[in-house]
């Protein structure tokens, strides 16, 4: 009787316990012992999160590996976050999928990376995890810590793989070339360094003059921003600034990043891009062009943006 006049009828449980006359928890007792012993069974149809129509246009125009492109367009709230969170809750799946016991797996920092790994989830749990090793691709973004760095992305998805974590204590640009080279001299820096020639898997986000961790966090003031522009850049990846070809752009904050070098994630097995918005199009479209990722985790509507930049450069 309760189930009926809940689920068929709509009544509010406080309306249901004054009309049965117990109580409002009797009432939420009942409908969860009614789930149970399948006096109500839910049924929800058949959602694909993805649009497999973009995801076969990125893979067959602009040569994309693999790719995962969430639908966001018919959300109600297109904030930024939301959407963020709603990539990472979908497209998590699929990159636990490509997880193997004993992969280094290497992060970057960023916020939708952040989001996909906060659900990455292996299926049988923690017990049937594989012992990955997890290592940061780049150091902190600011003094403080904060949970977009590549250092707190890596020991969330090392805790939840069961794997081993390694650090990379230091800042992602250094003071200068020389403060870079004290940093990149020491031994345990070395010792996550030489893991980048291992990886299996890195996941990193993708920035734009426009939008990044590194001009939400103070890095980067307007005159930085301006000369980067005037040397091309027009993405970044890991701290390191890249034209409309994928090439590294020559300016004073090539010789000071402490990250993974973009000739070295080129030669990694496999990097997949997780980004967000129609404003990165033109980063992922040259990150993409110059060979520095290979598959991409996006909204839909990014996704577009992609293609529409790979439109207009054709």
């Amino acid at each position: 009787a309760v189930a009926r006049m809940y689920y068929l009828d709509q009544l509010g449980q406080q309306e249901i316990a004054e009309i049965m006359g117990i109580s409002r928890s009797q009432i939420s007792r009942l409908l969860t012992r009614a789930r149970e012993m399948g006096v109500v069974r839910i049924s929800v149809d058949e959602y694909d999160p993805c649009d497999r129509e973009l995801e076969r246009a990125l893979r067959e125009r602009l040569g994309v590996r693999r790719a995962v492109v969430v639908r966001t367009a018919g959300a109600v709230d297109r904030r930024a976050e939301p959407v963020r969170r709603t990539i990472g809750y979908f497209a998590a799946p699929a990159v636990a999928e490509r997880l193997r016991p004993g992969m280094v797996v290497g992060l970057a920092g960023g916020r939708t990376l952040a989001a996909l790994v906060a659900h990455v989830r292996v299926e049988g749990g923690a017990a049937h995890a594989p012992a990955a090793r997890v290592v940061p691709l780049m150091g902190n973004i600011g003094p403080t810590s904060s949970e977009i760095d590549a250092m707190e992305l890596s020991r969330t998805l090392a805790q939840r793989l069961g794997g081993t974590l390694y650090t990379l204590n230091a800042p992602a640009i250094a003071q200068d070339r020389e403060a870079r080279d004290l940093f990149l001299a020491h031994e345990h820096i070395r010792a996550v360094r030489e893991l980048f020639g291992a990886l299996g898997l890195a996941l990193v986000g993708v920035g734009s003059l426009e939008e990044s961790a590194f001009i939400d966090r103070g890095v980067l003031p307007p005159a930085d921003l301006a000369r980067l522009r005037d040397a091309g850049a027009v993405g970044e990846i890991c701290g390191r600034f890249f034209d409309a070809a994928g090439r590294e752009c020559a300016s004073a904050y090539r010789d000071r990043v402490v990250s993974i070098g973009l000739d070295e994630l080129r030669r990694c097995d496999e990097v997949v891009a997780v980004t967000n918005g129609a404003r990165r199009g033109a980063a992922v479209r040259a990150a993409l062009k110059g060979g520095l990722v290979g598959s991409l985790v996006i909204d839909d509507v990014g996704a577009r943006a992609v293609l529409d930049e790979g439109g207009r450069a054709a």
